[in-house]
């Protein structure tokens, strides 16, 4: 299944982007805890802080999809014969 594939390297990918996003964090609170801070380098690693946050969540919402892929295929693997022909040739109701 294409969601058991693409999981594990999503789970990866925001794992590495949060990672470098502390580590830019760190590095503002030592400039400010050593009262030593360069504006110029610090608007770099906000830009860079804000920048590895929306890679996160873009691998945060692809592992969401996921997920409710992976939902939708356990909660048709309950069903009977006649609810899944049903649930696929019955528009569903308000349509």
């Amino acid at each position: 299944m294409l969601a058991d594939e693409c999981a594990p390297s999503h789970a990866e990918s925001l794992t590495q982007s949060l990672g470098y996003a502390h580590g830019y964090a760190d590095e503002i609170r030592h400039m400010l805890d050593e009262g030593n801070l360069d504006s110029e380098r610090a608007a770099q690693l906000v830009q860079a802080i804000h920048n590895m946050i929306l890679v996160a969540l873009d691998d945060l919402y692809e592992l969401d999809d996921i997920q409710q892929e992976m939902d939708a295929v356990e909660e048709m693997q309950g069903l009977t014969d006649e609810e899944l022909f049903s649930a696929i040739t019955c528009p569903p109701f308000g349509l």
